[in-house]
């Protein structure tokens, strides 16, 4: 598979607040006007409607207890365990409904739903304990209203604006003890826990803060805790054990969300990384005189159609001298076939790349040149180089997390007119600041037809705050896949974006007279075209392009990179 052939994934946002403390959870954020998990969630004429349960109907599985569950949308149930049944094939696993359990069992399994896929969610790789299982399910009948996923954050819980209350989770539907219920502080709670109980929470690799507990409390192990406010039931939290504590459904929501068929959420924003001094003349520089390109006279062209993966689709050709820190990446793959990225020099030794551009392969598979505008007419004033180092950020993975590396020379790259560094962005990681300007994405990838252009490509595109591109696109893929404090959003929803072959290149903004790199061409929503014949994932050009956020990355990047440091501070 080519690199840079690779599909947009979402993100999320939050509300913004900063930390209060280590243990402080943010709000999620599902939606504008009443932030609901699902749109007309319980309310107080829907009492116990979401409480439905499943069971496997094989007779041979060994599992056809029913097991109670909560309906969190029209095509979601949580769990608040995994069990046992769940081992079973997923074909043989049924919703059911109301009284069903001891009602005719051929009208019940007639009247059931099937489930389609079993996750787990917040499993400790360690102690391969699950706090909550998803099943995505067939759509419900019309009578189920699914429970609200909490969409406040922890700060309430000491408040009396909004009661709480013990559920029991019977299979003939959720009872609710109407006494209200006080949930205490964490300190206080655990102060009063056996011994026994903390070394479980210790054993589980559960975090305090991930704990709640009540002053007053009912026996049993099937209890959820529900919140009421302004006239909606919220889950809360789930027992665990027989005891007072219970399992905090905060630090979970976003991977409930995103593994659920029909809920999002935005990831919450992390506080904004600060400005530091560079090891430099000018010490707002992250090397001397960077960022600087020959001025030129600047053609424009119509933009057209569609993108978001790695490629610059409806931009136009990018005249000489105009990218001098544009790097085109050559890669020799280890089954013979080749594949391009992008780069951008940032210090005479050392070109920044997405991960996924040089993951996996070797130094000596790659050809880097800088100072070139067209691939078929080259110049002298192109130098090429074979990196002596890859670097991948050690926290990469394949959901394009951490998407970050750096290609280290022995050899430096000769500073001219055509080849010049970048200046890394150093004014802080909060995106607010710049949502709404335009910045200029290039690369040699992909063009409307998907074809490989011979010349470089730019386009200009807007930055979008992580609210808009959430709100304004594909739902549920960017809150799964945009991550405030790792990606941003960029680009237009009228085909003109960044496509297979560009990832790796630079997002750059001028700011006082010189060009900074903010984002690095990642991925994009993606599309099956046909290419030569044959079915390829492709950028979706109609949906926007996520970008690596350079600004979160500024201590990884000048910790690795040769001829940039940060002053010391005394």
């Amino acid at each position: 598979m080519r690199r840079g052939l690779l599909v947009l994934l979402s993100l999320s946002v939050c509300c913004g607040q900063k930390a209060k403390s280590e243990d402080y959870i943010p709000a999620p954020y599902f939606d504008e006007d009443e932030n609901l998990s699902v749109k007309d969630c319980a309310n107080e004429t829907s009492l116990n409607h979401w409480a439905v349960s499943v069971r496997s109907i094989s007779s041979t599985s060994g599992y056809d207890i029913p097991c109670p569950g909560i309906a969190i949308s029209q095509k979601t149930v949580l769990l608040r365990e995994r069990l046992p049944f769940l081992k079973s094939s997923v074909r043989d696993l049924r919703v059911f409904f109301g009284h069903c359990w001891q009602s005719d069992e051929e009208e019940c399994i007639k009247n059931s739903i099937k489930v389609k896929k079993v996750i787990d969610v917040g499993m400790n790789s360690t102690a391969q304990f699950v706090h909550y299982t998803v099943l995505r399910t067939e759509e419900m009948p019309t009578q189920v209203t699914p429970l609200c996923l909490f969409n406040r954050d922890n700060a309430i819980d000491l408040k009396r604006n909004s009661p709480y209350f013990e559920w029991k989770l019977w299979l003939r539907g959720g009872y609710a003890d109407r006494t209200q219920k006080n949930v205490t502080s964490q300190s206080e709670c655990l102060t009063n826990q056996t011994e026994n109980q903390l070394e479980i929470l210790k054993e589980q690799h559960i975090p305090t803060k991930n704990i709640l507990c009540l002053k007053d409390h009912d026996e049993g192990s099937s209890n959820i805790l529900v919140n009421l406010y302004k006239g909606r039931y919220f889950l809360r939290g789930t027992k665990f054990g027989t005891g007072n504590l219970y399992i905090d459904i905060l630090p979970y929501i976003y991977e409930i969300a995103s593994n659920a068929e029909d809920i999002s959420a935005l990831h919450s924003i992390p506080q904004s990384i600060p400005r530091k001094r560079f090891q430099s003349p000018d010490d707002k520089l992250s090397f001397p005189n960077c960022g600087i390109k020959r001025r030129t006279r600047r053609t424009k062209r119509d933009l057209d159609d569609d993108s978001p993966v790695p490629l610059i689709v409806n931009g136009s050709d990018a005249e000489e001298k105009r990218h001098p820190w544009h790097a085109f990446i050559y890669i020799e793959n280890s089954d013979s076939t080749s594949s391009q990225c992008g780069g951008t020099l940032i210090s005479p030794r050392a070109v920044l790349t997405a991960a996924h551009c040089i993951n996996g392969t070797e130094a000596t598979d790659i050809e880097v040149t800088v100072g070139m505008y067209n691939k078929i007419n080259r110049t002298s004033g192109d130098q090429n180089r074979t990196p002596s180092r890859l670097l991948v950020h050690p926290d990469y993975n394949s959901n394009l997390h951490y998407d970050i590396g750096l290609m280290i020379f022995d050899e430096p790259f000769k500073i001219t007119d055509k080849v010049h560094p970048i200046c890394l962005w150093n004014n802080g990681s909060n995106l607010d600041h710049i949502a709404g300007r335009f910045a200029v994405a290039v690369g040699f990838g992909f063009i409307a037809d998907y074809s490989l252009p011979d010349d470089l490509q730019e386009a200009q595109l807007p930055i979008k705050s992580h609210k808009d591109c959430y709100l304004t696109s594909d739902r549920k893929f960017y809150g799964k896949y945009l991550w405030p404090g790792d990606n941003f959003c960029a680009g237009y929803l009228n085909g003109t974006s960044t496509c297979n072959g560009d990832s790796g290149g630079s997002l750059s903004l001028k700011r006082l007279g010189r060009w900074y790199i903010r984002g690095i061409v990642s991925f994009g929503y993606p599309k099956i075209a046909s290419i030569e014949g044959n079915p390829t994932k492709v950028c979706h050009p109609q949906y926007y392009s996520l970008f690596t956020d350079v600004a979160s990355y500024i201590n990884w990047i000048v910790d690795n990179t040769p001829d940039i440091s940060f002053k010391k501070t005394q």
